[in-house]
């Protein structure tokens, strides 16, 4: 560990990263790294060769039957990211239960590992999502009441809760970060569909889609991971986290062009027309992500630990184009 912390910071202890192989993980590790941190790499199996230093553990299905007796020896620290996110919309409309049982089990089956093993801190990586949908003509902050709106999004409000209860009065720290879409180099979803779009030249009817969204790039996330395991006034706070700056559907796709060095169009296809289109094609979700206002307020973040996004949004739509693939 770095000789230098000052008061406001704590010392993590062994950081356990769950979900380590995962796109959000893969920029957490490292992240964790730079800042001092020992980290341990939790997977559903550990590699069978890997760099020498490297700690991995294997824990199997995140569930309410995980077995983690063993696996959290000598950690201080959990960053839980391991979870159940990217379903189709025709299957997570009926998978209430799947995601119960992966993200809000799970979670809890590992808090109550935690408490039992000595944890000193628990930081859950939960969703902007479980405030709602849409925001309402201001951008959300972490006063407003959650309503969630899908089952993902309830899953991920049920296992804030759920990890809460089961700290209390245990003495294990927790600390929960909200963030909005996370784009970077490999994102799946809907970034990475915008991406091969634009790259393939194709038109796109989204002129109109100017209703302002935050995301936050993954490099930002990482950074306030960071923040979060090293310093002591993330206690029992519930932080919503994005980049500094917002833009729109329409904003983001003409920022994937430059990246690219392209040109795109996208027409001002009437708004009325696409939602009755959405509709008949059964995509309305679609539609609300790339039409309807989703901003979120991370000044609070900002305010208690004393956290900035290192990247800007353009900079962070460079570095995740360049490293996706073709």
């Amino acid at each position: 560990m770095s000789a230098n912390w000052d008061t406001s910071r704590a010392n993590p202890g062994r950081v356990l990263v769950t979900g380590a192989t995962g796109f959000v993980g893969r920029g957490v590790v490292p992240a964790l790294g730079r800042a001092g941190c020992e980290v341990v790499r939790g997977a559903r199996s550990a590699p069978a060769r890997s760099d020498s230093g490297t700690v991995w553990v294997g824990y199997g299905e995140i569930g309410p039957d995980t077995r983690w007796e063993g696996l959290l020896d000598g950690v201080g620290t959990i960053v839980h990211l391991a979870g159940l996110a990217h379903l189709p919309d025709e299957m997570a409309a009926g998978a209430a239960a799947t995601f119960h049982r992966v993200n809000v089990e799970g979670t809890a089956r590992l808090a109550e590992a935690a408490v039992r093993a000595r944890v000193r801190r628990f930081i859950l990586v939960s969703s902007a999502l479980v405030h709602g949908p849409t925001s309402p003509g201001r951008p959300f902050t972490e006063a407003d009441a959650p309503r969630p709106a899908t089952p993902y999004a309830r899953s991920k409000l049920d296992s804030e809760l759920r990890l809460v209860e089961i700290a209390r009065g245990t003495g294990m720290d927790w600390v929960i970060l909200r963030p909005p879409l996370v784009y970077g180099p490999g994102a799946r979803g809907n970034f990475g569909r915008l991406i091969r779009l634009v790259r393939a030249g194709v038109p796109l009817p989204l002129g109109n889609a100017t209703a302002p969204r935050n995301f936050v790039g993954i490099d930002n996330l990482a950074d306030a991971v960071a923040r979060c395991v090293t310093y002591a006034a993330a206690i029992s706070e519930t932080f919503l986290v994005a980049d500094a700056e917002s833009t729109s559907s329409a904003g983001l796709i003409h920022l994937i062009a430059a990246a690219l060095g392209r040109r795109v169009w996208t027409p001002r296809v009437p708004v009325d027309f696409l939602r009755s289109a959405a509709r008949l094609a059964g995509r309305e979700r679609d539609f609300k992500r790339l039409f309807d206002p989703l901003e979120i307020e991370s000044r609070r973040m900002r305010a208690v630990l004393d956290w900035a996004p290192p990247v800007t949004l353009a900079e962070g739509v460079r570095r995740a184009v360049a490293g996706s693939q073709n």
